[in-house]
């Protein structure tokens, strides 16, 4: 059977009308860190413009786990994770039940005695940073994975963590964002940022310029070519990860699992519609661009962790990224072309999936798959994101290289990012995701809970 590639389709929004002239703030990207950008500006009533190529949510913010976690995060991202908890419980009071948001519990099942150890370790660790996470033994994990066939095993489990429904999740912020006075436009590829002596002036859209003094690049996956027609260098790589999502469960299948788990293999969550997401981070596929080469260096101390699973090739990336470090008309020609990126998944990862998938839990062996598909990570060299101003661009901010990250923390990184373009004090502390932490002599700070 031959599957369909498009993730769950994201819900529609209605484009705003005409294209503004000028705005306060013009953000670049529509996924959820574009979208909860542009609300938090809007509530605050600043004149906000956000620009999307395609449509709102139509690349991987739609396209991931929908995990909402704190589990086993790189410590730098706690704070930001903490903020963006309490902004998920918020946008779910206020939107209401079809966010999906559900604080069901997230759990990483050890797999050895050192992966155990390093459970343990991050549970102390985060304790420092008021977060209550606890192992649990054989007993206590089966109370909430009845089905799991294993035994022995223990896990490092946060219960406030959870889930929500990427497909929904970024339109109904989105929709938000125009209700308090945010102008949205799909299908309008930003094509350049300009700048004067004083930095940011305008950006120049495929249907007009809007001026501006401040710009939030939070493009994803083309974040780093935009940038570099500023003359700003962002490392940042894309990986390819794949899911599927299966039919609706039977009563007695869903009680095989409660929280939101992860086996290595295999990784499971509930969805709304009854079925389930399957996924694993056990396995990548990475396509060498130009800037594989050109950031090699920085990239080596993570490359070397994620060889084991990582797979490397040549496409058709290849050279269309070639062309756009000789040609800003490639770019634009690429913006305009590719409006929504649906790389076809890697199948061959997704069948290891699910016989992962029948030997963790026998009564979920014969579940009927009835889509997957493909999305582009944006990966930074510490697989953290950068957020942060740019020193020799005033007014340009960046929000981007969240490493597949960027669902669960995505409502926090809006609030720090409207708070960074309108000179406030930011919530957190941003120093660890400056962009120059990667500037000459800087080394590479990794970090491996899971």
């Amino acid at each position: 059977m031959t599957l369909p590639n498009r993730g769950p389709a994201p819900l529609s929004v209605a484009s705003s009308g005409d294209l503004p002239a000028t705005a306060d703030i013009v953000v670049i990207g529509g996924g959820i860190i574009g979208a909860a950008t542009a609300l938090e500006l809007a509530r605050a009533g600043h004149g906000t413009c956000l620009l999307e190529k395609g449509i709102i949510a139509g690349e991987q913010s739609s396209r991931n786990w929908g995990w909402v976690r704190q589990a086993g995060r790189d410590l730098r991202e706690l704070p930001l994770s903490t903020l963006a908890r309490r902004r998920w419980q918020t946008l779910s009071d206020r939107i209401g039940p079809d966010l999906g948001y559900v604080e069901c519990g997230i759990a990483y099942v050890a797999r050895s005695p050192e992966q155990a150890a390093r459970h343990q370790a991050w549970v102390t660790e985060a304790a420092g940073h008021g977060i209550a996470a606890e192992i649990l033994g054989p007993e206590r994990l089966t109370a909430i994975a009845p089905g799991l066939a294993r035994t022995g095993l223990s896990a490092l489990y946060l219960p406030g963590d959870g889930r929500a429904e990427p497909q929904n999740a970024a339109p109904l912020l989105a929709r938000e964002a125009i209700r308090e006075g945010a102008s949205i436009h799909q299908h309008c590829a930003a094509l350049e940022i300009e700048t004067d002596r004083a930095g940011i002036s305008g950006v120049r859209t495929e249907r007009g310029r809007i001026a501006t003094r401040c710009v939030i690049v939070a493009g994803g996956i083309w974040s780093a070519p935009l940038l570099r027609r500023l003359g700003v260098d962002l490392p940042q790589l894309k990986v390819l990860s794949s899911a599927c999502r299966t039919a609706s469960l039977t009563t007695a299948q869903g009680t095989a699992f409660t929280p939101c788990l992860s086996l290595g293999g295999v990784a499971l969550r509930h969805r709304a519609d009854g079925g389930v997401t399957m996924a694993s981070s056990a396995t990548a596929v990475a396509e060498l661009v130009p800037d594989s080469f050109r950031h090699m260096r920085a990239f080596l101390p993570g490359l070397r962790s994620m060889l084991p699973g990582l797979k490397l090739r040549l496409g058709a990336a290849t050279l269309r990224e070639a062309g756009w470090l000789f040609s800003g008309v490639a770019l634009e020609h690429s913006l305009t072309r590719h409006r929504i990126m649906d790389p076809a998944p890697d199948r061959r990862a997704l069948r290891q999936v699910r016989l992962r998938l029948a030997e963790s839990f026998p009564a979920l062996a014969d579940l009927e798959e009835v889509q997957d598909w493909g999305g582009l990570i944006d990966v930074t060299p510490d697989v953290i994101p950068v957020i942060s101003t740019v020193g020799t661009v005033p007014g340009l901010v960046i929000g981007t290289g969240f490493s597949g990250h960027g669902f669960g923390i995505g409502p926090g990184a809006g609030r720090v990012l409207a708070e960074l373009a309108t000179d406030q004090r930011p919530s957190v502390d941003l120093q660890d995701f400056r962009l120059d932490r990667f500037g000459k002599g800087q080394r590479v700070q990794m970090q491996s809970w899971l």
